[in-house]
């Protein structure tokens, strides 16, 4: 069972919960209870399915044969309801494939203005696409990646960093930047076009 991610607020209070299918039992283990349950229903004890849906808990039930991930709906779920603010638990797991589909669901321009981020075990990531600048918090030596997906990433300026750069170009497959370092608490990324996932590791 996935533990609360270190740092973030255990309060829910005022937070929309939506669990993910098999995310029902993270929320189960964290004693939160979820406002919305999205999914086919797989991976869930039928039983405390019910005893949710009697607190009161809203099911969106799909088809085992679907073309999205429970994950996907649940984040679609947030966008219908005009959620600004999406903050993902425990979709790093042990199959890649599904490890990797989330993390690239963070590239959808559909959930791009939500600030949607993956917290888990320590790790925060994050995507920025078109010309963005972002302001980060850490401390001086946690780490940050860069990952350029879907073609280069233009334009890229770090400042705060031990490695800074100044409207670089990253191309896709480089590991340029891999494992930088913070060297103050508030760091600043900037990019000009592209997409590129930012990995910030503060375990």
């Amino acid at each position: 069972m996935k533990k609360w991610p270190e740092g973030f607020e255990r309060s829910t209070q005022g937070d929309l919960i939506i669990a993910a299918d098999g995310g029902l039992n993270h929320c189960k283990a964290w004693n939160i209870k979820p406002h919305v349950i999205v999914g086919d229903m797989d991976s869930v004890d039928p039983l405390m399915l019910t005893a949710y849906e009697n607190q009161g808990a809203e099911i969106i039930r799909y088809p085992s044969q679907k073309n999205k991930t429970d994950l996907e709906l649940a984040v679609q779920a947030a966008a219908d309801r005009d959620v600004q603010e999406v903050v993902i638990l425990g979709a790093l797991g042990e199959r890649w494939d599904m490890t990797m589909a989330n993390l690239l669901i963070l590239t959808a321009p559909l959930f791009i203005d939500m600030n949607v981020r993956v917290l888990d075990n320590g790790l925060e990531v994050i995507c920025l696409l078109g010309h963005t600048i972002r302001m980060l918090e850490g401390q001086p030596g946690n780490t940050m990646s860069l990952l350029p997906i879907a073609g280069p990433a233009v334009g890229v300026t770090l400042k705060g960093f031990e490695y800074p750069l100044v409207k670089k170009t990253l191309p896709m497959g480089t590991t340029r930047g891999i494992s930088n370092i913070f060297k103050r608490e508030i760091t600043e990324i900037e990019i000009e076009s592209g997409v590129l996932l930012v990995v910030i590791d503060r375990k």
